[in-house]
C-alpha cells in the first residue's frame, strides 16, 4: 500500500481561515507498478504541485479507475486551491477505493474547513472516525473545528459546549500521539479562550522548546504574552513570528498586536 496522505490544517487562532496545507505521510511498501506515483509523489513533496497535477491527469485519462491517482490528484488540486475538482478527486476515490475511508474522509474535512464550510468538516471528520478512531491527525482535526463552531457569527461569547468538544479532542489526540504539537496549539487556545493563560503559556512554551521555529505557536504565545501583559515577551515572539515569513493574513494580525504594544 501506498503512503498515507492526509491534509492537516494548521490552527493558529480562532477565527482565522487562511490556513496551510501539510502532506503526512506514512510508510508503505513498493514496487515496480508503482514507480510513475513514486515519481509524482516525489514532486509533491517538493512543492511541485503542477507538474504533479499535469502528470496525475494523465494517468487517469488513461485509467480512470486508478484510485490512487485521483487520490493524489485531490490532494494536488488542494495544494492548488482548486477545491472543487478536489473535492471531486477524493470522492472519485472514495468510490474506487473504499477501504481508504478514513483518510479520503479526513482530507474532504480539511477541504471543507479551508473552504469556511464547518459543518461538512464537523461530519467528514467525524466519518474518518468512525472509519479509524485512534488517528490523532483527525482527532486534532475535529477538534479544531469546534473551536471555529465556537464563535458563531455575530456571538458575544464562546460557546461552552463546542468548546468542551474542542477540549476533549485535543486531550484524546495527545492520548494517542502525546507529543503532537499541533493538539497542543489547540489545547492552548483552549485555555486562553476560558481564561486560563497561564496554563496556556505553559504549553505553547513546551512547544517552541522542541519546535523553536514552529509559526502556530510563535502567534499563540506571542498572543498569550499579550493577554497577560507581558509586552516584552510579547513583542519578541510576535517579531520571532514575523521572521518565519508567514502569509500575509498572519502577519497582518502579528503587526496588529505588536502596534497595541509600541502604537
Amino acid at each position: 500500500m501506498r503512503k498515507r496522505l492526509i491534509i492537516i490544517i494548521a490552527l493558529v487562532t480562532l477565527l482565522l481561515v487562511g490556513v496551510a496545507a501539510v502532506i503526512v505521510l506514512s510508510g508503505r511498501s513498493g514496487g515496480q507498478e508503482e514507480a510513475n506515483l513514486d515519481q509524482i509523489e516525489a514532486q509533491m513533496e517538493a512543492g511541485e504541485y503542477e507538474s504533479a497535477r499535469q502528470a496525475l491527469e494523465q494517468i487517469v485519462a488513461e485509467d480512470e479507475t486508478n484510485a490512487e491517482a485521483h487520490f493524489m490528484l485531490g490532494l494536488t488540486y488542494f495544494n492548488l486551491e482548486a477545491y472543487a475538482k478536489a473535492r471531486e478527486s477524493f470522492e472519485r476515490a472514495l468510490e474506487l477505493d473504499p477501504d481508504r475511508a478514513a483518510a479520503i474522509h479526513h482530507n474532504l474535512g480539511a477541504l471543507a474547513y479551508q473552504m469556511g464550510d464547518m459543518e461538512t468538516a464537523l461530519s467528514e471528520f467525524q466519518a474518518a472516525l468512525e472509519a479509524d478512531p485512534d488517528d490523532a491527525d483527525t482527532h486534532y482535526q475535529l477538534g479544531a473545528t469546534y473551536l471555529v463552531l465556537a464563535f458563531p457569527s455575530g456571538a458575544v461569547a464562546p460557546d461552552s459546549e463546542m468548546v468542551n468538544k474542542a477540549e476533549s479532542q485535543f486531550r484524546r489526540a495527545l492520548e494517542l500521539a502525546d507529543e503532537k504539537p499541533e493538539a497542543k496549539i489547540g489545547l492552548a487556545n483552549v485555555h486562553l479562550v476560558t481564561g486560563e493563560t497561564d496554563q496556556a503559556i505553559s504549553l505553547l512554551e513546551e512547544v517552541i522548546a522542541d519546535h523553536p521555529d514552529m509559526r502556530e505557536a510563535l502567534f499563540a504565545l506571542g498572543r498569550a504574552y499579550l493577554t497577560k501583559g507581558e509586552t516584552d515577551k510579547a513583542e519578541a515572539t510576535l517579531e520571532r513570528f514575523l521572521e518565519t515569513d508567514p502569509p500575509a493574513v498572519w502577519a497582518e494580525q502579528a503587526q496588529t498586536m505588536l502596534n497595541q504594544i509600541s502604537p
